[in-house]
Formats: structure tokens, C-alpha cells, sequence
């Protein structure tokens, strides 16, 4: 009787931490404080492979109104349709470019999402996208701090996830090609 006893209280306990996280605004960016009007940029942390993400927004009337993003490899380049491939644009592991075109169409959706929502605590993380959306969420934080005319720092708590051994290809080259470093 004793362990359901406890096990009920871990699932209150639990129950109750989940419901407090659904009802906290955005880490690092209070949403109640009002955004000025005009055009504001903001930039995530890069990964572990150094790409970053780049996040332009709208504020018009205190909300947004459209959002572009875009992440930037180590090396300049834009994760597009090539993201994934070696750089003679070849298709060399069929799962690590389904998982990086992935993450290039999330790009979008998490763009529209904020538009629509105003606030990146409810921008949905797509599945198999967990870094392009917490750089997403950084970059967010950072661009309406700026037009909120206050300290971008709490985009620092957003943490930027390595990625997955499972997307790393174990070949110095390849990854190199693909924006990484040599490890």
C-alpha cells in the first residue's frame, strides 16, 4: 500500500511541475512588456558545429506580424536543400539528410508559429528539429528583447543541444563538408 502511496505522490508531484511549465511565459523574455514597432533582428548561439540561427521580425502594433529565419553554416552557407549532402552534392546517408531537411523545413513552421502566437514559448518543437528550434527560441528571445528595448541575456537559458550521435556521419571529412569541424 506504502509504494502505491508514494507512486501516486510522484504523479502528483510531477502533474503539478508540468502544469506550472505549461503556465510560465517564455524563458528569458517576459511577454507582457510591450514591443515597439518596427524591424528587429536577433542571432542564436551556434551548435557544436557552428552553424547559427538568424532570426528577422516584424512589430507592428505591438505584435508581430511576420518572421523570417534562416541558420547559417560555419562557413557561411545557408541550410537549404543542400543541407545534408557533401559538398559534391551527393546524398551519401540517406538518414542524416532526411533528418537535416527536416530541420530546414522547420524553419518555416516555427516562423509562422511565432507569428501567429507572438510569445516562442508556443512555438512547437518539430520532431527530429530539436536544435534548429531551441537556436530558433534563442534567436526569438534576443530579437524581442531588442524591440522590447530590454537586456537580451536570458536568451543565455536557452541551452543549444549537441547534436545526436545518430546525425553525426563519423567521417572528419564529410562532416567538414558539411559545415562541422574536424573532431
Amino acid at each position: 500500500m506504502n509504494a502505491k502511496r508514494g507512486a501516486l505522490r510522484a504523479g502528483i508531484v510531477g502533474l503539478g511541475a508540468m502544469m506550472l511549465a505549461a503556465c510560465a511565459s517564455s524563458p528569458g523574455v517576459d511577454m507582457s512588456v510591450p514591443m515597439k514597432d518596427g524591424e528587429w533582428k536577433g542571432r542564436s548561439n551556434a551548435d557544436d558545429q557552428g552553424a547559427i540561427g538568424v532570426i528577422t521580425i516584424t512589430v507592428e502594433g505591438g505584435d508581430i506580424t511576420s518572421t523570417s529565419y534562416e541558420t547559417l553554416q560555419a562557413n557561411g552557407t545557408d541550410k537549404d536543400v543542400d543541407y545534408g549532402k557533401s559538398s559534391s552534392g551527393e546524398v551519401f546517408n540517406e538518414d542524416y539528410y532526411e533528418k537535416a531537411q527536416r530541420a530546414v523545413e522547420s524553419f518555416a513552421r516555427y516562423s509562422q508559429e511565432l507569428t501567429e502566437k507572438d510569445d516562442p514559448a508556443k512555438v512547437d518543437v518539430v520532431s527530429g528539429a530539436t536544435v534548429a528550434h531551441r537556436q530558433f527560441i534563442q534567436a526569438a528571445i534576443r530579437a524581442i528583447s531588442a524591440a522590447q528595448g530590454v537586456d537580451d541575456s536570458g536568451a543565455n537559458g536557452v541551452e543549444i543541444p549537441g547534436l545526436e550521435e545518430s546525425t553525426r556521419i563519423g567521417d572528419a571529412d564529410l562532416d567538414k563538408d558539411l559545415g562541422g569541424t574536424d573532431r
